[in-house]
């Protein structure tokens, strides 16, 4: 294709949560697609089931955090020791082996029972509100926090303080001010951090700060990548879970029946957050996740040249049809098929199996305390947190 004639890639989200028309005719003319990037940079954007899953786990590729000299990163945060998706190889698997244990089965149980406290005691403190009420405020943004103090092992008074360094270090505006602040936090962040990590030695236990810190004593992680492991699970435990609580309100909030269905039938709740994941994935105001091959490649048939910049849009492949059956449709009943929200291949998501606690507790009890719950403003009115790499809104104004 003449590269006059080359798509520009349009937004993903029409109305913040449905797939835009321009979006969809692009989707229906292939899985893998020439295009130029808002930024001006040519390049691919692969929006099949498998040839993302096929991308994600070939080691040609480079992760996100570690693009070609010609491709500026969008946040502060990319390259920095620890920082998981700045890694790969035997390097990404050692630093991910050291915070697994805090991901386990076993560590995610013992939190359930803490995650349904911390849900109830916030939804609480909504309920208490004058109406309109900011659920951001009050709920999708503490909530998120709240959690993840707890697995590292951090007190609950701080969350507010991290949570929102963590807002300031996801920014990835370029101009001078935004990029400043970003960097600005980020070393706040590790400096609040570096601090808790050394009391472990006198006050370990069961969280992640604790493995961390013997990882140090060790040798198996310096101090700075064990900073920096703590500071990324932290920023994207936290951004990525607030903003899919919004995303996955709004698809029920547009979807009344499905709601009344979760309403009336709680034990859905498994059903209805795999479809929220589906459809509406982790970080929806992303066209989804970049990659950079190291040499040419073909994908599906398709040449992509050596230090391409290559988008796997992880929201596109949930409406491909030879995966999902009548894929735009939004049913919680669906019966479950592996979707590509918490991505694939050795950078998928470590934290999937504690944000999928938190939805589930979430989606699970706030329309038994608010069975009428719904936006205060058309949906139009949202603002999207358009300079936060997760999306998300500036507020979110509900009532009951």
């Amino acid at each position: 294709m003449p590269e006059e004639h080359l798509p520009t890639l349009p937004m993903w989200r029409v109305n913040h949560i449905e797939p835009s028309p321009q979006m969809l005719a692009l989707l229906a003319k292939g899985a893998i697609h020439r295009v130029r990037f808002p930024s001006g940079h040519e390049g691919w954007w692969v929006t099949g089931y498998d040839e993302a899953k096929a991308v994600l786990s070939n080691a040609t590729f480079r992760p996100a955090g570690m693009p070609p000299r010609e491709f500026t990163p969008d946040s502060v945060i990319l390259g920095s020791p620890g920082w998981l998706v700045s890694h790969e190889g035997v390097e990404h698997a050692r630093l991910r082996m050291i915070v697994a244990p805090a991901f386990s089965n076993r560590r995610v149980k013992l939190l359930s029972r803490n995650v349904e406290a911390i849900a109830s005691r916030l939804i609480d403190t909504l309920a208490a509100q004058p109406q309109p009420a900011d659920l951001r405020r009050h709920l999708s943004f503490p909530l998120p926090a709240m959690v993840i103090s707890a697995l590292m092992g951090v007190p609950y008074e701080d969350h507010s303080f991290f949570a929102g360094l963590s807002d300031a270090v996801m920014t990835h505006q370029h101009e001078s001010g935004p990029r400043s602040a970003s960097r600005q936090a980020w070393g706040e962040l590790r400096t609040y951090i570096r601090a808790k990590l050394q009391a472990k030695r006198n006050d370990p236990g069961d969280n992640l700060l604790t493995d961390l810190m013997t990882a140090v004593d060790q040798g198996t992680a310096s101090e700075e990548e064990a900073i920096g492991l703590a500071a990324g699970m932290l920023v994207a435990g936290h951004e990525s879970t607030v903003a899919q609580i919004e995303y996955g309100l709004l698809a029920l909030f547009r979807h009344p029946q499905q709601r009344e269905r979760l309403r009336a039938d709680p034990s859905l709740v498994e059903k209805a957050v795999e479809e929220i994941l589906r459809l509406y994935p982790p970080g929806a105001g992303w066209d989804g996740i970049m990659r950079y091959p190291r040499t040419s490649v073909t994908i599906a048939g398709m040449h992509i040249p050596a230090e391409s910049k290559v988008l796997v849009g992880l929201p596109a492949t949930s409406f491909d049809s030879r995966h999902f059956s009548d894929p735009e449709v939004f049913d919680i009943e669906r019966d479950a098929k592996p979707h590509l929200a918490f991505s694939y291949g050795p950078h998928n998501c470590i934290g999937a199996t504690l944000a999928r606690l938190e939805l589930k507790v979430l989606f699970g009890s706030i329309f038994q305390r608010f069975p009428a719950l719904h936006l205060a403003v058309p949906v139009e009115q949202l603002k999207l947190r358009k300079e936060i790499i997760t999306g998300g809104f500036e507020e979110f104004l509900v009532l009951w």
